[in-house]
């Protein structure tokens, strides 16, 4: 039953690199050719690594670090997510998190009120970057990935070329 499912995950996953490289193509001009090259040099090296790590047996199917967040790189709702508002969510996050620690701390019943109110209007503005806000958890998760753990290192080895042609 395990084997089987591995070799589903394995199979779900070329689908999904097959469909962000948009297949394969023939070179169409010297840069393309000299890109090709490099890309299979690339795989190479990569094949190599993944020798020297035994990372090719089945127990490391299904073992990424990125492929779940790679399906929201080709969102339709994120093309309208860009930098300055992912940003100004976190800096909206960040002043619900100040404005709510100030209310804590305040004794005075009209400052409490105020910051509330105050709160009121950024949680309201928050409302609007739903999208972003995702994006913001999901950098944070990527953040916190264990860099020096070997099963994550191994993992990573395994899905790079699938990153590499979506960031290339």
């Amino acid at each position: 039953m395990g084997s089987w499912l591995n070799i589903m995950l394995m199979c779900g996953l070329l689908l999904v690199s097959l469909q962000r490289n948009n297949g394969f193509h023939l070179p169409r001009s010297t840069s393309d050719k000299d890109e090709m090259l490099e890309r299979k040099k690339l795989q190479d090296i990569i094949h190599s690594l993944q020798n020297h790590y035994n990372t090719l047996d089945t127990q490391w199917v299904g073992k990424t670090i990125f492929a779940s967040h790679l399906d929201q790189l080709n969102s339709r709702t994120r093309a309208s997510c860009t930098c300055q508002t992912v940003l100004l969510e976190g800096m909206l996050k960040i002043y619900e998190e100040i404005f709510t620690d100030m209310r804590n701390k305040s004794e005075k019943k009209d400052v409490k009120t105020s910051l509330e109110n105050v709160m009121t209007n950024v949680t309201k503005l928050r409302s609007n970057y739903s999208e972003e806000r995702k994006v913001w958890r999901e950098l944070q998760e990527i953040h916190s990935i264990k860099v020096k753990n070997g099963t994550i290192q191994k993992g990573a080895l395994n899905e790079f070329l699938m990153v590499f042609d979506l960031a290339n």
